[in-house]
């Protein structure tokens, strides 16, 4: 059996010296070593120019020392907003102080400390432990939990503000149905309202409202905003009569009237003429029977009354809404 062994290719070139074909031994290192010198300069080259350029290759030739930089002030920048979240956390606390007093202002309990605290509740913290360094997760947790707390004071405190906004204007709408002036002009006595000895039967009767003398034909106007539920006759010891519904469990009387003004269903604003004043009714001279209910209970009228309010000036500051 015939064993076929490789020939080696071999490189020869002509001696002058000798005047013969010398062979060329080492050619194919010198070769590599010379392509090894020539690849690395060319990629020192495109390193170096891709690096001034804004690693422009995308080949991520950030050196450690630049992440040590970029670390540095990330950190920095996280310490200042920690500083800042502190001091909007600060902020809300003062304004916890202002909100307080605007809801006793509108006539709502006051939101003490306890509350709050328990109203924004506990706040979840993102874990970075084994993501960054010891100091860098501990800083990033701290500041997590600051702003997750503020976000739920916020929150918290938007809440109050709705609830300050809605009482305001339900307190607006209320102020403007109390029946809170003199109906009609003329003389009444501050102990009219209470038991007082009956003209016709001589007896002592619970008088439940407060008489204002004053001639037939006198104007009577609304004592605040509200519905009118009765107007005309009664066929009672009252006579001609207006009743208004303001709303909030008050309503008005208004009785022994000449004439009415107002029919049933009309809305009227404080200050509206609704009827005149009469002698209708069992009455003994002429006068306006007033009486105020609080969700149905009798009221004295005359606490009611704010300084005998100039009807002239209602009117011209109802036609100048």
């Amino acid at each position: 059996m015939r064993r076929v062994l490789a020939q080696k290719k071999k490189l020869f070139f002509y001696s002058e010296d000798s005047v013969s074909f010398v062979e060329a031994k080492g050619y194919r290192l010198k070769f590599m070593a010379v392509v090894a010198l020539c690849t690395m300069a060319v990629l020192g080259i495109i390193g170096t120019a891709n690096k001034y350029y804004g690693d422009v290759l995308g080949l991520g030739f950030t050196t450690a020392a630049e992440l040590t930089s970029e670390n540095t002030l990330l950190k920095e920048q996280v310490k200042k907003l920690n500083t800042r979240l502190t001091e909007v956390s600060s902020s809300l606390q003062n304004l916890a102080q202002s909100d307080n007093q605007l809801r006793t202002a509108v006539d709502l309990p006051k939101i003490d400390l306890d509350t709050r605290t328990l109203g924004t509740g506990g706040v979840d913290a993102t874990v970075y432990a084994g993501m960054v360094s010891k100091d860098a997760s501990e800083l990033l947790t701290s500041t997590s939990i600051l702003l997750g707390k503020i976000e739920k004071e916020v929150v918290f405190q938007r809440q109050s503000f709705n609830d300050i906004s809605r009482k305001q204007q339900e307190n607006k709408q209320l102020f403007a149905s109390l029946p809170a002036i003199k109906p009609m002009v003329g003389t009444y006595s501050y102990h009219g309202y209470g038991l007082r000895r009956d003209p016709f039967l001589g007896t002592l009767r619970m008088h439940e409202g407060v008489d204002i003398q004053n001639d037939v034909g006198t104007p009577v106007y609304a004592t605040g905003d509200g519905m009118v539920e009765f107007s005309g006759s009664t066929g009672s010891s009252y006579g001609v009569s207006v009743e208004i519904n303001h709303g909030f469990g008050y309503k008005t009387w208004y009785a022994h009237l000449s004439k009415c003004a107002v029919r049933s269903g009309q809305h009227v604003k404080r200050g509206t003429l609704i009827a005149y004043s009469g002698n209708t009714g069992r009455s003994t001279g002429p006068h306006l029977h007033y009486e105020v209910r609080r969700n149905n209970i009798q009221q004295n009228p005359v606490e009611y009354f704010v300084d005998d309010v100039d009807f002239e000036k209602i009117k011209a500051q109802l036609a100048v809404k």
